[in-house]
């Protein structure tokens, strides 16, 4: 294949660049967890060597293996960001399965779906984090799906019920050694993580598509990453994201395992701990949520610190301002389609996504190619005969690090096949259109109007209307998106309360919580108006109402 051809795919699986790093340099820390571990979730923070990090795996994979889950299993993981999580991440691979990572932020409703969908035999996650029983969650999901044979407890003590990892590594010696795995054709191709992405807007039919992403896949996502950011061999990374998705795999988990560096992890409670945790391990990098750079950066001073940030931005690139003199590197998440890195040249200024083929780094002319971007151009609004005049259209994605085959269970469970236009070209729902001073490069305008997204989460919003007028009996209601200057979101729920009735937004909100809907699809506001503002075909105008509720 053309991306064998230009060394970006190769033969290569994850687990096993694991275990060269493990045999090149086992003495060399891998994996850390932040020293306020024990304050937001159980167990004590722990700092494990390769050669450690490789025993675990392999103990790991020996286990799931001698269970009698099979090569090529789905097992869906709901983890936060702990070395403990990668190490279960990386047994699981090595083991033959296929990981499902989760958002932390998913409930039981969100989640039954997906396993129910996937077909997967077993759960990995921890007893809690922050207070969110996630244990006793999956354990409840696992009654409601008779297909769920196992509920592993990662990350220490962990609820009955749940089997308990950390008791494994006790006897890890005593464990017979894992058996090579036997693979068809290229180990390399065969699918290591499954997502769920929701691709299209609404006009053409919203619904959740499974992702599969092999191991070269992954391996040319790290590589946009490490390569963009110059993250050198033996590099410190300190990240705060979840090891689930393209922000927290390909953003700091693959750039960490590409490097043979130092991965830090664990779940700040503010953005000066944070920086204690960059200035304490010397860091050279550090990923951060694009709603915290600028913070970061300035606690950074304050620490005497320096690290070059990796800003992660979702489908709508946020322009956050840096302060003058601070190295970053903007990643941009395309759904779980794709991921971009630019460093920035000007720190107080988002770099720029270029329109046609991307390599990394940047400045290299003859870089490989490790995704291509163009338009699919959109009519000015629906039923127009002719194009938008500025460009707008649908941004879509193809090359080594996007998936093209299909997930193998689509028949049997009815998912939705990925959406391919032809020539490898994969639709992604997000919205473009070419800078009008650089016209070979692109401005993100966000998903179509009827997809929203918090904290990295996608959702349909016509299912939320529906339950917001269910749940508080208005006359009408929609989910509104407001997103500030920055570019950041949060949701709104505008809603019209019928003639005489008391309007409790507190009461609502606390409803909405009971369905279990998670706090991604909670809005932040409840705001009354006198009419949700609908097109002729009844679509919601969601950006004409975001702008008169950002008025208010």
């Amino acid at each position: 294949m053309a991306h064998l051809a230009t060394g970006v795919w190769g033969r290569v699986t994850l687990d096993q660049v694991l275990r060269k790093n493990a045999a090149n340099a086992p003495d060399r820390l891998a994996l850390a967890d932040f020293a306020d571990r024990s304050d937001w979730t159980r167990g004590e923070p722990e700092r494990l060597t390769y050669a450690a990090l490789d025993r675990r795996v392999e103990a790991l994979a020996a286990f799931f293996s001698g269970l009698g889950l099979k090569p090529d299993t789905v097992v869906a993981c709901q983890l936060p960001a702990l070395a403990d999580s990668v190490a279960v991440l990386f047994g699981l691979l090595r083991a033959g399965l296929i990981a499902a990572p989760l958002p932390l932020a998913l409930r039981e409703a969100e989640i039954t779906e997906r396993l129910d969908a996937l077909g997967a035999k077993g759960i990995v996650t921890v007893a809690e984090t922050v207070g969110e029983p996630h244990g006793e969650r999956m354990l409840a999901v696992a009654a409601d799906l008779f297909q769920i044979r196992f509920v592993f407890g990662a990350g220490g003590p962990v609820p009955d019920g749940l089997i308990p990892l950390y008791r494994l590594y006790e006897e890890m010696d005593r464990l017979p050694p894992m058996r090579d795995i036997a693979r068809k054709g290229n180990a390399a191709d065969h699918c290591a993580t499954v997502a769920w992405s929701l691709d299209l807007p609404a006009e053409a039919g919203a619904t959740p598509a499974v992702v599969p992403r092999s191991h070269n896949h992954w391996i040319a996502t790290g590589l946009m990453t490490l390569l963009e950011a110059q993250i050198g061999t033996g590099a410190v990374i300190v990240s705060s994201l979840a090891p689930s998705g393209l922000a927290g795999l390909g953003a700091a988990v693959l750039p960490w395992l590409l490097s043979a560096g130092t991965l830090v992890l664990g779940l700040p409670a503010s953005v000066d701990r944070l920086a204690e945790e960059v200035a304490e391990h010397a860091a050279d990098h550090v990923v951060v949520p694009a709603l915290f750079a600028r913070r970061l950066s300035e606690r950074l001073d304050a620490h005497k610190a320096s690290a070059n940030l990796l800003v992660v931005s979702g489908d709508r690139l946020a322009e956050v301002e840096l302060p003058r003199g601070t190295a970053a590197v903007d990643v941009i998440t395309l759904g779980e389609r794709a991921l971009i890195a630019r460093r920035r040249r000007d720190p107080a200024a988002a770099a720029l996504i270029p329109l046609g083929a991307i390599g990394a780094p940047s400045e290299t002319a003859i870089a490989p190619t490790l995704v291509e971007t163009q338009l699919r151009v959109t009519p000015a609004r629906p039923g127009a005969p002719s194009p938008a005049r500025d460009g707008t259209g649908e941004l879509m994605v193809r090359g080594a690090m996007v998936p093209e085959a299909t997930w193998p269970e689509a028949d049997r469970t009815g998912l939705r096949d990925r959406p391919r236009e032809g020539d490898g070209w994969v639709r992604t729902g997000i919205i473009a259109r070419p800078d009008p001073e650089r016209s070979r490069n692109l401005i993100l305008t966000g998903r179509g109007s009827e997809i929203g997204g918090t904290g990295g989460l996608e959702f349909d919003l016509t299912v939320l209307d529906a339950l917001f007028r269910d749940v508080g009996d208005f006359a009408d209601a929609a989910a509104v998106p407001l997103r500030d200057e920055d570019g950041f979101e949060r949701l709104a729920a505008a809603v019209v309360p019928k003639p005489g009735a008391a309007f409790d937004p507190e009461g609502f909100i606390a409803a909405l919580a009971e369905h279990r809907i998670g706090p991604h699809r909670l809005p932040s506001v409840v705001l009354p108006v006198p009419a949700i503002a609908r097109a002729p075909s009844g679509r919601v105008m969601r950006a004409g109402m975001a702008s008169h509720l950002m008025r208010r």
